[in-house]
């Protein structure tokens, strides 16, 4: 073979072999561009939590960006993914918290490499390494169920008294307490002057909260009361539930053990049963929370954290140690007279 052949074949391989490093994973520069990958880590709790980790992924992804969705089912199992994120450096780490209470640690490892942590839907507490929260005002959702209930018992307006039951959801969830904090602010007024009733006594946060947001917690619970408390006859006006999952509980509670008229019963996330339920008027009502909603704000902020931008907020959440700038979403109210507006269709 001539001299200047071997030449020419050498330089073909160098070329071929600088070309595929050319080739290589999406978290690499490419053409001066700086990396664009976006951890997502979403509880496993309930369907909604799945639909809105995917809808996220799908819009930040339809931008460009690189997405490793992961979902876990415990707190552990969560920091552990948290901690490995850290270690492929993303740009931002998006987290919706299977236990608001239990990041603290795996926050500070981020903090360290300087990366952003957004907290989606449920307020990480008591860490200074929450970047942004998205999601939806959790309280206002209460007041919003509290409001169905006065107006389906015309509390304003109506006298006599109707009697209600109570379920919060889950202490390691921060919007668990907000949900009660906010319909207490309606309610409690009309249990003060006697308006409506609790007859099992039981009020509190830590009287009516369901561990785990679990359909067999609840479940439980409600037959006790319905055993115990209504098995008289007594009737059953109102039950605040805090979201569709619950609220199945209590209607299959009812299924079983109660022959009184069908009480008012609130929910939240319009799961498919859940809104099945409020058009054969088995439940009163729902909200929903659109994933593309919050999955836009999100894509917004990643944006600015990849143009190294802060975002202005006008709303801060104080988190036990810091204020975060809080960016809310507006969700939609469902009930039976307005499913066709909302373009809900019985799935």
């Amino acid at each position: 073979m001539k001299r200047w052949t071997v030449w020419l074949t050498l330089a073909l391989c160098v070329l071929a072999v600088l070309t595929l490093a050319g080739c290589g994973g999406n978290d690499k520069k490419v053409s001066g561009k700086p990396p664009r990958a976006v951890s997502v880590l979403f509880a496993e709790s309930s369907e909604s939590w799945r639909r809105n980790g995917l809808a996220l992924r799908d819009t930040l992804e339809k931008d460009g960006f690189v997405v490793d969705l992961e979902f876990s089912r415990t707190a552990d199992k969560q920091a552990e993914a948290l901690l490995s994120a850290v270690k492929k450096k993303p740009i931002t780490i998006i987290v919706g918290a299977v236990d608001s209470y239990a990041l603290k640690d795996a926050l500070a490892e981020a903090a360290k490499h300087e990366i952003s942590v957004i907290a989606y839907d449920r307020l990480i507490m008591n860490s200074p390494h929450v970047s942004y929260y998205v999601g939806f005002d959790a309280k206002e959702i209460g007041r919003t169920q509290a409001r169905a209930i006065e107006r389906a018992l015309h509390l304003k307006n109506a006298f006599g008294s109707d009697n209600i039951e109570i379920f919060a959801g889950d202490p390691k969830d921060r919007n668990a307490v907000l949900f009660y904090e906010g319909a207490m602010e309606i309610l409690k007024p009309y249990m003060e002057n006697g308006r409506i009733v609790v007859p099992s006594g039981e009020t509190s946060f830590d009287r009516t909260a369901t561990a785990d947001w679990s359909v067999q917690n609840a479940k439980q619970r409600a037959d006790r009361l319905l055993q115990n408390v209504y098995a008289d006859g007594r009737p059953l006006s109102a039950v605040l539930s805090p979201n569709d999952t619950l609220a199945g509980a209590v209607r299959e509670s009812l299924d079983a053990s109660y022959s009184g008229p069908w009480p008012f019963i609130t929910g939240l996330d319009a799961d498919p049963e859940g809104v099945r339920a409020v058009a054969a008027d088995r439940q009163g009502m729902t909200i929903d929370k659109p994933p593309s909603l919050p999955a836009q704000e999100c894509l917004r902020l990643v944006r600015d954290i990849a143009a190294r931008q802060a975002a202005a907020a006008k709303v801060k959440e104080y988190n036990g140690a810091v204020e975060v700038p809080a960016f809310y979403c507006r969700p939609i109210v469902i009930q039976k007279d307005n499913l066709e507006s909302v373009h809900w269709t019985q799935p």
